[in-house]
């Protein structure tokens, strides 16, 4: 197998690094909200991401395609709520102009803090966020904050961390998120219908017609109990379901995560993440369109404003000084 390395390159006319190792090969558009585009092993001819045309089409609609990290995720109604320190009146970003959607860091340039190909064999690149008082987010979100993102290759799989730093002297609204478009099939010879989704889903979550929480919780109903066993079909028709997270059992132990399995291969992509994302959005879009969604969140929809304790619905504030981590992972593996 080839050693591991790091290239920088473009993705069309969109800067990007290239990581390669263990047989996988990565590339991070880190001028473009250090969106993940592309998430491959070439020789096996798979590509797990569904990655974007050309980079107008990143820049554009950056959260349909590869995997973009999203501070706070989803909706905010009106852009407002409050904090027992103070009110927030965000910008209405959304595509309807009324409401606050998935933040402005997976559209904005990243900062290159570190490159290099580890004695492990591993390559590892660290993108950095940096928002203090002249940042574009202060003068609706008074907070000065770092968020840094670890990309490790290896031939384990793709690891993601996670480590967010308030610098602050108040406390900090904390919600983070990613949008994990799956490409449907993986393999270029795969079909859709072979293929099976299953997610460590707990409960789900009532939704207005907004798609945020009512904060209602409901039972899975008898399709949605098969994504904590053999999986539902990620294709073919609309799909848009908001859960709670609830560990399933796999190779014996307790996984929280994503499974898509190719079952005419026997071929899973493992997608675990750390127990701390707590709630997840499942969406195909049209379900026509050849991915799907399973994104972590570590709070419902609109968690601000949904009137229950943090412990369900995943708000919660970062101390002044303090540091908030957490990890994810990408790996084929067979069945």
């Amino acid at each position: 197998m080839s050693q591991a390395s790091i290239h920088h390159v473009h993705f069309d006319d969109v800067p990007a690094i290239q990581l390669n190792a263990g047989g996988y090969q990565a590339v991070i558009a880190h001028s473009v909200g250090s969106n993940m585009v592309e998430l491959s092993r070439p020789a096996d001819s798979l590509s797990f991401l569904r990655t974007p045309d050309n980079g107008e089409t990143l820049r554009q609609k950056s959260q349909r395609y590869g995997l973009p990290p999203l501070f706070p995720p989803n909706r905010i109604i009106d852009g407002k709520f409050s904090t027992p320190y103070r009110d927030y009146v965000l910008p209405l970003n959304s595509s309807d102009g009324e409401h606050f959607m998935h933040g402005i860091l997976h559209k904005r340039p990243w900062r290159i803090q570190s490159e290099k190909v580890l004695e492990n064999g591993a390559a590892e690149l660290v993108l950095v966020m940096e928002m203090g008082k002249d940042g574009e987010m202060y003068p609706y979100f008074p907070h000065e904050f770092t968020y840094e993102l670890t990309y490790t290759l290896s031939e384990q799989g793709l690891h993601q961390q996670v480590r967010i730093t308030n610098h602050s002297s108040e406390p900090m609204p904390l919600g983070v998120g990613f949008h994990t478009a799956l490409r449907v099939p993986f393999h270029k010879d795969g079909r859709e219908e072979d293929y099976r989704l299953a997610i460590s889903v707990g409960e789900e979550w009532d939704l207005t017609p907004l798609f945020v929480s009512t904060g209602k919780l409901l039972p899975l109903d008898e399709s949605d109990k098969a994504l904590r066993g053999k999986g539902i079909a990620p294709t073919g028709k609309p799909y848009a379901k908001h859960f709670t997270s609830k560990a399933i059992e796999r190779n014996g132990k307790p996984f929280y995560g994503a499974v898509l399995t190719d079952s005419a291969r026997s071929l899973s992509l493992i997608y675990e993440v750390d127990p701390q994302y707590g709630h997840w959005t499942v969406w195909n879009d049209d379900g026509k369109s050849g991915f799907t969604c399973p994104e972590p969140q570590t709070w419902t929809n609109n968690a601000p404003n949904v009137p229950l304790p943090g412990e369900l619905t995943g708000f919660q504030l970062l101390e002044p000084g303090a540091i908030w981590s957490a990890w994810t992972r990408l790996a084929a593996e067979l069945v």
